[in-house]
């Protein structure tokens, strides 16, 4: 009996069978395929729509905040502003620290380098961010973040951040600053402070500073010439000739008389220079005090043509007659003052009465030393403009014979600085005009029983 199987396999279908098992591994492989495809399609198209999305919250929001500019000053841009603060704070300002932060992991040779760049961008308007930095202008350290969030915000908060700057010792330092391409300093520099004593500076440093500032495009309008030396006033007008404000504070040596005129008259001579100067001040300091230096020979010395302002610090009548030979220029000042040492006694007031009746009837604000005068008293009945007067009272009778002498119809304030140890207030306050009202404000309330009985609001008179 033959027994055969059911089954039987033949060299055809063992073989098929073979393949049908590879085949198996490469359905596996392609279904595998096609869903690492399909999803990263379904994350490509995720991240596609999210960034969309985004981008389409951020034209909504510009859109709103745009759209409500004409209401700026209203409770209406409010709710936008906040919004676009917020999309700044809590998103954009944390990626962008982030990026930066695996930058300088990255490249930790430009480390320091990536710290200090300033990102270029802001989504912030200026209005808010101008808000945001005078609130915090009180705070240094504050004011420094504020500096390296974005472009946008660095001219605010340096202009505020930099008021003043101090690199006497570091004048080198200082240059290399304002040349260097970080530099935002120089449209916010406003004044120059040279001070040079002749023992200790040198000029090359103010030169190398102020060619600096002038290749800079730093446009100051106030110029300082302080100490011993007047020589940085040369390269002053070599890099900054349109100077408006020039002030000198100049300490005399005292080694002799010739060379302290040879000085001042360097003083009158260098304003000249200066062709759009219109406020001067002179400022001259003596060992021995304040000191009559005779002067000869002024008549190069031509003052600017646009000088609204002259004040001076000093006492000397060979300057006050210059100033009375070219009244035809200085004829045109609004503003004149004269303030020197209260120690000094029986001096003659012709000369400043002289100024006063010649050419300078103009004057609206005078600023005035009253002490013991040799012959007279200064006379401001030729000045029918004035409207401020400030008197610097170190001798009482002579100082009511001034006020007395007031003729002007617009006076408005009238301003009278005492010391504390003056006990004849009293006597004179009540020999005041009756025209004129005055209303008080007392360093000491002592004073508020000498006031005058007559009291209008249309002018004032301050005590200090």
């Amino acid at each position: 009996m033959t027994i055969r199987p059911l089954f039987v396999r033949d060299d055809a279908d063992s073989s098929l069978s073979m393949c049908s098992h590879d085949n198996l591994w490469h359905v596996l492989f392609c279904v595998g395929f096609v869903g690492a495809a399909v999803g990263t399609f379904l994350a490509l198209t995720r991240l596609i729509l999210l960034s969309s999305l985004i981008h389409r919250c951020i034209l909504l929001c510009r859109r709103a905040i745009n759209g409500c500019a004409a209401f700026r000053q209203d409770s209406k841009e409010t709710l936008p502003i906040i919004i676009d603060f917020y999309f700044y704070s809590c998103i954009l300002h944390p990626i962008r620290h982030f990026r930066v932060l695996c930058y300088s992991y990255i490249h930790p040779d430009s480390r320091d380098r990536v710290i200090v760049q300033v990102p270029r961008d802001c989504i912030l308007p200026q209005e808010l961010c101008e808000v945001i930095i005078r609130f915090c202008s009180s705070e240094r350290g504050t004011l420094l973040t504020c500096s390296l969030v974005c472009k946008a915000w660095v001219p605010t908060s340096r202009c505020l951040l930099c008021t003043h700057i101090h690199s006497r010792d570091h004048v080198r330092e200082f240059a290399k600053l304002l040349q260097s391409p970080d530099n935002t300093l120089s449209p916010h520099i406003q004044t120059i402070w040279l001070e040079m004593y002749t023992k200790r500076d040198r000029l090359i440093r103010y030169h190398y500073a102020l060619r600096a500032l002038a290749h800079a495009d730093a446009m100051p309008t106030r110029a300082i010439i302080a100490g011993q030396s007047l020589d940085p006033v040369t390269e002053l007008h070599r890099y900054f000739p349109h100077i408006k404000r020039l002030s000198f504070n100049y300490e005399d040596l005292g080694d002799n008389d010739a060379t302290s005129a040879a000085n001042l008259r360097k003083i009158l001579w260098y304003p000249s220079l200066f062709s759009d100067l219109e406020r001067l001040s002179i400022r001259i300091s003596h060992p021995e005090g304040t000191k009559d230096i005779p002067l000869s020979s002024l008549e190069e010395c031509k003052p600017p043509a646009q000088l609204r302002s002259l004040s001076l610090k000093c006492w000397n009548r060979d300057l006050l007659r210059w100033l009375e030979r070219n009244n035809k220029t200085l004829g045109r000042l609004t503003t004149f003052k004269m303030k020197f040492d209260g120690s000094c006694r029986t001096l003659d007031p012709a000369p400043i009465n002289a100024i006063f009746r010649i050419g300078y009837t103009r004057l609206q604000v005078v600023a005035l030393t009253i002490v013991e005068w040799d012959n007279g008293f200064l006379d401001l009945s030729p000045l029918t403009e004035l409207r401020t007067v400030v008197l610097y009272m170190y001798h009482f009778p002579s100082g009511m014979e001034t006020i007395s002498s007031l003729n002007s119809s617009h006076i408005k304030t009238v301003t009278v600085m005492t010391s504390d140890g003056e006990s004849m207030m009293g006597n004179y306050l009540d020999n005041f005009m009756s025209r004129i009202g005055f209303t008080c404000l007392y360093g000491r309330s002592a004073l508020r029983r000498y006031v005058p009985s007559t009291v209008r609001s249309y002018s004032s008179f301050l005590i200090r």
